[in-house]
């Protein structure tokens, strides 16, 4: 075998390798959105831990509905929307954003369950987590 057979080999080889490693992302999230009937919650990293300051943006149809930042707690709340299809944004400084789809049906302003939302550093938007859980 020649030597340049032995290094084009060694280039298609990496070049192989290099598209392994590489991580793929993708433009939307492929997920069915939760319902629920109260669109409130708890922003936590990925051991669990709660998130303060995490800016969070309801947007319908691309334009904003509403808008808070976490507190100490991590908690967020929007008690005066109605039923509908929304868009949940979450930023946070250090944190990948995420971007949820949520079901809001038949709001009410109490409720027993909320959403709990993971956010990960250095991972797609998709790689953390929306969970509705029990509320605390």
């Amino acid at each position: 075998m020649r030597t340049t057979d032995i290094v084009n080999r060694f280039i298609v080889l990496l070049v192989f390798m290099a598209t392994l490693a590489t991580p793929c992302v993708a433009d939307v999230c492929v997920y069915k959105p939760p319902t629920v009937r109260h669109l409130a919650g708890t922003i936590v990293d990925s051991s669990g831990q709660p998130i303060p300051g995490v800016r969070v943006v309801i947007t319908q149809d691309d334009a904003p509905v509403a808008s808070a930042t976490t507190g100490d707690a991590g908690d967020f709340r929007f008690d005066t929307l109605k039923e509908g299809t929304y868009e949940l944004a979450a930023t946070a400084n250090g944190f990948q954003s995420a971007h949820y789809k949520v079901v809001l049906h038949r709001p009410l302003t109490q409720w027993n369950k909320s959403l709990q939302i993971e956010l990960a550093v250095g991972l797609p938007h998709c790689g953390g987590e929306i969970r509705v859980v029990k509320a605390k």
